[in-house]
This record gives structure tokens, C-alpha cells and sequence, in this order.
């Protein structure tokens, strides 16, 4: 995972006067990832709708295509803003604006046209809620996005960055083989490229399995763990195995360690069951506090 292409997508509708620097946090997070401001490429993209401009609105004495373009404008306007003024930092930044419905399939197809190594969507609260629980098109995102998807929050980073690698060596939630492998490496080349601390955690609930003999859960995954890890170089100080249900300890061991960033795997279940994209994913994305790396399968191809 070498972050060399970097698409950020930005609600260009929001007022971003009042943040310290005059940026969204999404692109100030961007920022912090580029290594080598002339190889590294940074694309803004803001995908537009109002559906009281689309074609299936009617309405009489109303030129809805110019004002959907003045919409438009407006848009690319504050996005020009922002580029002009980072790319007098020396940033290899541009900007596009896009009209679609659903926006998450319009910025899946952008994504995927500028080959993106990595995608930065944001997160808001929702009023003074505690929890940044997903919009539906961050959801459809992690659904269908094939490329790393970074969901940030509103806090800025630590320096160092502290990262959680969140693994499952016994693929217990029916996870591809591969998928942690990509996980650690995703987490690996991250904190190299803008340097961090990496935290790699397992965590198994034993007493989901009270009829098992003593002891015997703790030993499948810590054979399972090590082999896992046994191909890195990690100090022993950055391995986790916790006796605990995953959710609960992604949320208490990262604030223990004041982690910036989960990295975790996200898979799409069956078309039946299509609303899932895995049992600890699905509870962990609405809830955790810190920003959250999802990485899919296809990434290991």
C-alpha cells in the first residue's frame, strides 16, 4: 500500500472559516500523509444533489439546468479556493465537482478513474451525539468501495500517529484468508510513510465458548496470532492479545493507548444479507471514537 494517489472528498457546501487553518479536517489528514509533496497527487472531488434540481422535479417557471449549473459552480468555486491555496504550499492538488445520485457511486467510479490509492471520507456528528454514526453513503462506501477507504473523525492526530491493526488469524467471522495479511501491511506501509506507532490486536471472547476445557481458546488463538505475526519484525510490545469480545476491546484498548486510527477489514455478505459487511465492522464502524482504515480483500490481488 504505497499512498502516492490520494482522493479526499469534500462537502464543499460547509463553511470551513471557523476551522484553525481554513481546511476541512479530511484534507488536513490528507496533508499529514504526503511524504514528497511533488510525487505524491492529491484530487478533491465533491459529488453534488439537490432533488429539487433534478430532471424528475417539475415545477413551472424555473430553468432547472442553469440552476444546476450556478449549483455547480458554487461548488467548484470553494473547491478552487482550497487548491489555490495549497497548491501555493507546493502541493500537487486538483479538483473536480460531479452531480450524481446516489453520490457514493459516482465517487466509487472517481476514485477508481484516478486510481486511487487511498480514499478520505469524513464523518460528522450528528448534532451533539457522542458518536459519528455513518451517513448512508459512507455505509454504501464501505460496501463497495474496492479501494482502502479512510473514514475520519473531527480530532486531529497525535504526533506520532498512533495506529490499531485489528486482525482475526482465526478468520472466526468467516473473513478471506488474505484479508489480514492486507490489514498489516495496509497499517505497516502508513505509519512508515509518515512515521507512527503500530499496535497489532486479537481479541477473542473465551467465555463465548463456556464448555470448551480451560484454556483451550486462549491456546487456538494464540497459535493462530503468532503464526500470523511470526512474518514481521514487530517488537513484542506492539502484539495485543486480549481476552475480550472485539468491539469492546477495539473501543477500551484504543483509548488505553490513545490510538488516532483502527485499521480494520470490511467484507460484503450475500445480497440477502447485503447490510452487513461483517459482525464486527458493522457494530464497530457507528461507534468507535478514532478514525477508522477499512480495508477490503480485492487490495491483496
Amino acid at each position: 500500500m504505497t499512498i502516492e494517489r490520494i482522493m479526499v472528498v469534500i462537502d464543499a457546501n460547509e463553511d470551513f472559516s471557523n476551522a484553525p487553518d481554513g481546511m476541512p479536517i479530511e484534507l488536513r489528514k490528507a496533508l499529514r500523509l504526503v511524504k514528497d509533496k511533488a510525487a505524491t497527487e492529491i484530487k478533491l472531488i465533491s459529488v453534488g444533489y439537490e432533488r429539487y434540481l433534478a430532471h424528475s422535479f417539475r415545477s413551472i417557471g424555473y430553468d432547472y439546468e442553469k440552476l444546476r449549473r450556478e449549483y455547480l459552480d458554487r461548488l467548484g468555486s470553494a473547491m478552487e479556493e482550497l487548491v489555490a491555496d495549497k497548491k501555493a504550499d507546493g502541493y500537487n492538488i486538483s479538483c473536480e465537482v460531479g452531480w450524481a445520485h446516489p453520490r457514493y457511486e459516482l465517487i466509487v467510479k472517481m476514485a477508481q478513474e484516478f486510481n486511487a490509492d487511498l480514499l478520505i471520507q469524513h464523518c460528522r456528528p450528528y448534532a451533539k451525539l457522542e458518536y459519528h454514526h455513518l451517513t448512508h453513503d459512507s455505509w454504501e462506501l464501505v460496501r463497495h468501495c474496492p479501494l482502502p477507504l479512510l473514514l475520519v473523525k473531527d480530532s486531529d492526530w497525535s504526533e506520532p500517529l498512533v495506529v490499531l491493526a485489528a486482525v482475526d488469524p482465526l478468520h472466526s467471522h468467516n473473513k478471506p484468508l488474505q484479508l489480514d495479511k492486507v490489514i498489516i501491511d495496509g497499517a505497516i506501509s502508513l505509519t512508515e510513510q509518515i512515521g507512527g506507532k503500530l499496535h497489532v490486536v486479537h481479541a477473542f471472547a473465551e467465555a463465548a465458548r463456556p464448555f470448551a476445557p480451560a484454556g483451550q481458546i486462549k491456546d487456538e488463538h494464540e497459535t493462530a496470532f503468532n503464526e500470523l505475526v511470526s512474518n514481521y519484525d514487530f517488537d513484542e510490545s506492539q502484539l495485543h492479545l486480549l481476552d475480550e469480545t472485539p468491539v469492546f476491546a477495539l473501543q477500551q484498548f484504543g483509548e488505553q493507548i490513545h490510538s488516532d486510527m483502527v485499521v480494520m477489514g470490511a467484507i460484503s455478505r450475500s445480497r440477502v444479507s447485503e447490510a452487513l459487511v461483517g459482525s464486527t465492522a458493522e457494530k464497530v464502524l457507528d461507534y468507535i471514537k478514532t478514525d477508522i482504515l477499512i480495508m477490503k480483500p480485492s487490495a491483496a490481488d
